[in-house]
């Protein structure tokens, strides 16, 4: 058999084994024959008890677009979510610049659509586009007079701020252009101003806006004890994590709507090892992966089998076969059979030390697995074929030991 592990060897990688998965019941107990295919103890795709997700509580999944899913979460949150400026960088000075301005320009109305109105036209008719860099935040926008959209709806809800006029900021699309940054604003009910094209627009009347398609919002849309959410990508998204025991279990919904992202923008609270995730859950993020960044803890993930978007096995997360979220503070990783693991299948994993890789996996690309310092055996069936290269940037004393995994 090709390389044939001696019996220390092989001892003691069982032993190993034994302890990460808390049992001996599958432990091969005796040394195989030289005509055997060798088997060791790995972590098998261990799906929980349903006990440890989120049970469905009803919650209505937003299946719009993405303009009509914010006027309903918007018309359901009211005005009372816009709780400041969201993130705008402006000092203290800075704003009380812009408020004795914008006081004297509205000094004569005393109606909120009246102030909306005055001030909206004077940023539409005063500030200029301006391609290529220019500083948008609102007070280099207010003295230049240059902006793009993002320079134009900052000034806008900074203006309107002043006034105690209820505005927030959405970044999204404008359709079939690009990117683009546009207000909501709540005068007795919920108005879109795009101050960077001078529109403006009933919330209600989604015809008149479809160009406009939000992505993200900058205020946080619900709040209960234990999480803080919001709208990104499309979804309602739990952006924080206040607290949780050594399991997370993400909720289901919230007031009515369910929950379909888990992207938090923020760390986990410190002890959470082990995230589950019920079939409610179709995002971790499509740019960036929040948990990635903001989980360092955490060992494993789970996805309810009847999960139509998600699929986990062993601790990973997968979406059309391909790694979707790999904790970052597992040692040992078991992968799902897939045909080819392609370039990039795993990179920049810190702390894996062991990866078993199961039958059907065909081949392994040039640079799978990149840059895991701390790799230092794979387990891979006799049949799968390993390009040069496959594990590159691994541990010094790496190492490939030809078998399978005992289910």
């Amino acid at each position: 058999m090709k390389n044939n592990l001696t019996i220390s060897v092989l001892s003691l990688l069982m032993g190993f084994f034994q302890v990460a998965c808390g049992g001996s019941e599958n432990l091969v107990s005796e040394q195989p024959e030289e005509s055997e295919v060798p088997q060791y103890q790995g972590i098998n795709a261990i799906v929980p008890p349903s006990a440890s997700f989120a049970q469905d509580d009803g919650s209505v999944a937003l299946d719009g677009s993405p303009a009509k899913n914010v006027a309903r979460l918007l018309e359901h949150t009211g005005h009372t979510i816009v709780k400041g400026m969201g993130q705008m960088q402006i000092t203290d000075t800075q704003y009380a610049e812009i408020k004795a301005f914008t006081d004297k320009l509205v000094a004569s109305h005393k109606k909120p659509m009246d102030v909306y109105q005055t001030i909206f036209r004077w940023i539409v008719s005063n500030i200029s586009y301006q391609s290529g860099y220019v500083d948008n935040n609102p007070y280099p926008v207010f003295q230049t007079h240059k902006a793009v959209c993002q320079g134009y709806a900052n000034l806008l809800n900074v203006m309107l701020h002043s006034q105690g006029i209820p505005v927030l900021n959405a970044n999204g699309m404008l359709v079939p252009l690009g990117g683009h940054a546009w207000n909501y604003v709540y005068l007795d009910e919920w108005y879109v101003s795009d101050p960077t094209n001078a529109g403006h627009f009933r919330m209600a009347d989604l015809d008149t806006y479809k160009h406009l398609a939000p992505m993200v919002l900058d205020v946080d849309l619900f709040e209960d004890d234990q999480f803080v959410y919001h709208f990104y990508e499309e979804h309602l998204n739990i952006r924080k994590v206040k607290q949780s025991g050594r399991q997370l279990i993400v909720p289901f919904g919230i007031e009515g709507f369910q929950v379909s992202a888990f992207n938090p923008s923020e760390p986990l609270p410190e002890g959470v090892e082990e995230v589950y995730m019920d079939k409610n859950i179709e995002s971790l993020g499509e740019n960036i992966i929040g948990l990635g960044i903001h989980a360092p803890g955490v060992k494993r993930a789970y996805v309810d089998p009847a999960n139509p978007h998600l699929v986990s096995y062993g601790q990973v997360v997968y979406r059309d076969a391909w790694p979707y979220y790999v904790p970052q503070s597992a040692t040992v990783i078991q992968f799902q059979p897939v045909a080819t693991m392609e370039k990039n299948f795993i990179k920049d994993h810190l702390h894996v030390e062991t990866i078993v890789i199961q039958p059907g996996t065909k081949k392994i690309d040039a640079y799978a697995f990149e840059n895991c310092p701390r790799l230092r055996k794979a387990i891979i069936p006799e049949e799968t074929v390993v390009d040069a290269n496959a594990f590159y940037g691994v541990h010094a004393e790496f190492e490939i030991l030809r078998g399978v995994v005992k289910e």
